[in-house]
């Protein structure tokens, strides 16, 4: 046997062990770019908190009363609110109808609805809201007592809470819930009806 003949099978086998090493490198650089890819989908898919800000807060109407000899009160008081929501996902958030709770000591004693809406993706929509205070829920939240202090201390202070739910959805297929709170505090003077503060912050879950 020629001494080409016996190099043949080691070369072969060689070339085999290359083949394997490549191939080897090759599913290991794909894996680690999938990984890579993964770890970016990811990223970029993760959602976003959607927050909202109060923009602005008037008030309008008549400081409350209270008539006597027979107790009664009386109050005419509407808030207009400017809020607004901004999405910081690549991808629309669509919100359905929502509602905002007026409360004065932690009692409800209004509300607006909140139509149903969309917010662009990484946009922001602004919604209006009008609340008149419903006197009746003023006094059974407060009390005459409680009241008359506020009246006397020439500041009643109300909290707006808003709850919004909606869905985000990502490469038009990938859907995530989203909710986004926002709770304002806003303190009306007596008798003036002028909003002497207002703070808002967010609760967002998703």
């Amino acid at each position: 046997m020629s001494e080409s003949g016996e190099m043949a099978p080691a070369a072969r086998q060689s070339r085999r062990r290359r083949a394997i090493i490549c191939a080897s490198f090759v599913v290991l650089a794909l894996l680690l770019l999938a990984a890579v890819a993964a770890i970016v989908l990811l990223a970029v898919l993760r959602p976003r908190d959607p927050t909202t800000e109060l923009l602005s807060a008037n008030a309008t109407g008549a400081a409350p009363r209270v008539a006597f000899p027979t107790v009664s009160v009386q109050l005419n008081v509407t808030f207009l609110l400017a809020v607004r929501i901004r999405n910081p996902n690549p991808a629309s958030f669509r919100y359905g109808e929502a509602t905002t709770t007026l409360l004065y000591r932690g009692a409800p004693v209004g509300e607006a609805v909140v139509p149903a809406g969309t917010v662009p993706s990484r946009g922001a929509t602004t919604m209006r809201l009008g609340m008149t205070v419903q006197a009746d829920k003023v006094v059974a939240a407060a009390g005459i007592g409680g009241l008359l202090g506020d009246v006397v201390a020439g500041e009643m202070e109300f909290e707006a809470r808003t709850d919004v739910k909606g869905r985000v959805t990502f490469l038009g297929f990938v859907k995530r819930s989203a909710q986004a709170r926002s709770v304002c505090r806003i303190a009306i003077g007596v008798p003036d009806v002028k909003v002497r503060r207002q703070e808002c912050h967010s609760e967002a879950r998703l």
